[in-house]
């Protein structure tokens, strides 16, 4: 499978999952809220059920005899109580027959009317008049006589509209759920992009990484394939006499190595998991001796190379990781200048943080890369022949200033050349 196909494999798997998630979410949200509307509408209609079954089971005999006479009234020992004209009582011996259809002549389709004699409580029937479909609500009550005979008092009452409204409740829901459903289809084929950015992302690390890998390493291993090629050709020569080869080998193997030193670093900066080992740093005294060595590089190459540190200016940071940063960046000035060009660094307090610059009288940068220099792997060719680092050191830079929690810009040093700074938290008055 290309490429192309997987990730819009992965955004269609993104979208119905979350169409479904959706679509569960909203059928649960719609019988919950049909389930509410139902409660309500037959809540009246169901509470004078119940209060008349109460009645009837209070004096089976009498509410017998008084619905075989079509009488809708119950004798109790607290006076009478009368069902409402709204219910109809459909009395039925033990087969299931009607035992008062005559006093329901006027209502003979509520004849109609299904009965099971194991069903009982609430139920919802459908009856047909005059090709209309009629709605009832449904209550059947077993009782039993003091002579021992079982009767079944089926008691209903018109629901059309209750029914009707409920209808209008479910294709309002129904409705709103299909358009929802169709907006979490839209958003969710724009989400499932984002959900997928991450594959696209590491994809294209790869392909970076890939890209300048095979171009990085293609040089130094043909030089040294070649420098060995030309040895073997002499193999009674002495060393003295093939010194070329060997250092163009040695001086090849040194950037592979430090290719991959670099790229380990890089690595073990953007893991999360990786620990700062935080200690009390005198940045000026720190700065003040590591550049002894690359002063002596920049006076040999004729350069020149100053300092400006202010006393005193403490900071909490990884000793190993900050003398690497200095490091990168002085190595970027020195690489960047020129015999007579001027290298200046300095470490000051500046809006309560330690601020580190380093500024260099060299080549500079063009304005459209200032933005670029701490991508990975970018090199802005400042010089054709001295384009040869790895487009990682400044990148490294980077990483380390925001793992110590700081800041790292990049701008022009006028009249010319680049100004590296760097800012970072110092140490709190009264803590190590």
């Amino acid at each position: 499978m290309d490429r192309k196909a997987f990730l819009l494999q992965r955004r269609l798997r993104y979208m119905l999952l979350l169409f479904v998630v959706f679509l569960a979410l909203f059928g649960i949200f719609d019988l919950i809220v049909y389930a509410v509307a139902e409660g309500a509408l037959y809540e009246d209609v169901d509470r004078q059920m119940e209060h008349a079954a109460q009645a009837i089971e209070s004096n089976v005999d009498g509410a017998v005899e008084n619905f075989q006479n079509g009488k809708n009234i119950v004798y109790t020992d607290r006076g009478s109580y009368v069902i409402t004209y709204r219910i109809f009582l459909l009395l039925r011996d033990r087969q299931g027959n009607i035992l008062n259809a005559e006093y329901l002549s006027s209502f003979d389709y509520m004849l109609n009317v299904g009965f099971q004699a194991g069903a009982h409580g609430m139920q919802t029937e459908s009856v047909e008049r005059n090709s209309f479909v009629l709605y009832y609500r449904t209550y059947t009550l077993a009782v039993t006589t003091s002579a021992g005979e079982t009767f079944y008092v089926q008691m209903t009452t018109d629901s059309t509209e209750i029914e009707a409204s409920l209808a209008i409740i479910l294709r309002v829901l129904v409705q709103c759920t299909l358009a929802a459903m169709l907006l979490v289809l839209i958003v969710g084929w724009f989400l499932s992009k984002t959900l997928v950015q991450g594959v696209t992302e590491a994809w294209e690390r790869q392909d970076e990484f890939i890209s300048y890998a095979s171009h990085e390493l293609r040089s130094p291993l043909a030089v040294i394939h070649s420098s060995l090629e030309l040895l073997l050709d002499t193999p009674g020569a002495r060393i003295i006499e093939r010194s070329d080869l060997i250092m163009n080998s040695l001086t090849e193997t040194s950037r592979l190595r430090k290719m991959a030193s670099n790229l380990l670093e890089m690595v073990q900066l953007q893991a999360a998991e990786m620990t700062i080992h935080r200690e009390n740093i005198h940045l000026d005294q720190m700065v003040g001796d590591f550049i002894e060595p690359f002063r002596y590089q920049a006076e040999a190459a004729g350069k020149t190379m100053a300092c400006t540190l202010q006393h005193g200016l403490d900071i909490q940071a990884d000793r190993q990781l900050l003398t690497e940063l200095l490091a990168i960046l002085l190595e970027n000035a020195l690489k960047y200048t020129e015999p007579g060009d001027s290298i200046r660094v300095s470490a000051q307090m500046a809006d309560g943080k330690a601020v580190l610059a380093v500024s260099d009288t060299g080549v500079g940068i063009k304005d459209e890369a200032l933005g670029k220099i701490f991508t990975r792997f970018y090199r802005e060719e400042r010089q054709q022949s001295k384009a040869d680092g790895s487009g990682l050191g400044l990148y490294i830079a980077s990483l380390i200033v925001t793992r110590h929690g700081g800041r790292i810009t990049a701008a022009h040093n006028r009249p010319k050349g680049t100004t590296f700074a760097v800012t970072l938290p110092v140490r709190e008055k009264g803590k190590a």
